[in-house]
C-alpha cells in the first residue's frame, strides 16, 4: 500500500494507511457547516446549498483524490469539530459518506480524542497515518499527542494540495 514513496507539502508520506481529513476550510471551501441549515441541495457534482443558499463546495480533486484512494485499499476517516447532524448530511448530500470507513464529529476542538477513536476502530497506528486539517492550534495540539503522525496544514492559499496528491499517487503507480 506505499504508493507515495515521496513527500507532498513537505511531508514524507511513505507508509501511510490511513488519511484522516477535517472538513471546513479544509476538505470543503466552507468555514463552518455547523452554521449552515439543511435541507442540502446538490448545485453541481462537488457544490451543494443549504436552505438559504449557503454553498459548500468540495476543494478541487477533494472527490478523486478520496475515490482513487479508497480504491487503492487505503482507509480514510474524517475528524471534524462540528454537530454531528449537519456535517454528515453535508457528506451525504455530497455523495461521499461511503468513502468513508470511520467518521467522527463531535462538537468540540480535541481532536486528538477524535484521532484515538478513529485509530481504535481501523486499527492503525500514529505512524501509519496522515491527518490533513486547517486549524494550526488543532494541529500543534494533536501533535503533542501523537508525535509520530504525519500532518500536513491545509492552507487557504495552497487550494490544490488534492491536486498535488492525486498527482504523487498517480505517478507512482506508473512507475511502479
Amino acid at each position: 500500500m506505499d504508493f507515495w514513496g515521496s513527500d507532498v507539502a513537505g511531508v514524507d508520506i511513505r507508509g501511510v494507511k490511513l488519511v484522516v481529513f477535517d472538513l471546513d476550510n479544509t476538505l470543503w471551501d466552507h468555514p463552518d457547516v455547523s452554521s449552515t441549515i439543511p435541507p442540502y441541495r446538490r448545485v453541481g457534482l462537488d457544490d451543494i446549498a443549504d436552505s438559504r443558499g449557503e454553498r459548500i463546495r468540495l476543494r478541487p480533486c477533494a472527490r478523486r483524490l478520496l475515490e482513487e484512494l479508497k480504491a487503492r485499499g487505503f482507509k480514510l476517516a474524517v475528524a471534524s469539530w462540528n454537530y454531528p447532524q449537519l456535517a454528515l448530511r453535508a457528506l451525504e448530500a455530497l455523495g461521499l459518506l461511503q468513502l468513508f470507513d470511520v467518521i467522527v464529529v463531535e462538537p468540540h476542538p480535541n481532536k486528538d480524542l477524535m484521532l484515538e477513536k478513529i485509530f481504535r476502530e481501523v486499527e492503525v497506528k500514529e505512524g501509519e497515518a496522515l491527518f490533513i486539517d486547517d486549524n494550526p492550534a488543532i494541529i500543534e495540539g494533536v501533535r503533542r499527542r501523537y508525535r509520530c503522525l504525519k500532518v500536513i496544514r491545509f492552507r487557504g492559499e495552497e487550494q490544490h494540495l488534492f491536486c498535488e496528491m492525486l498527482r504523487a499517487l498517480r505517478r507512482l503507480e506508473q512507475s511502479g
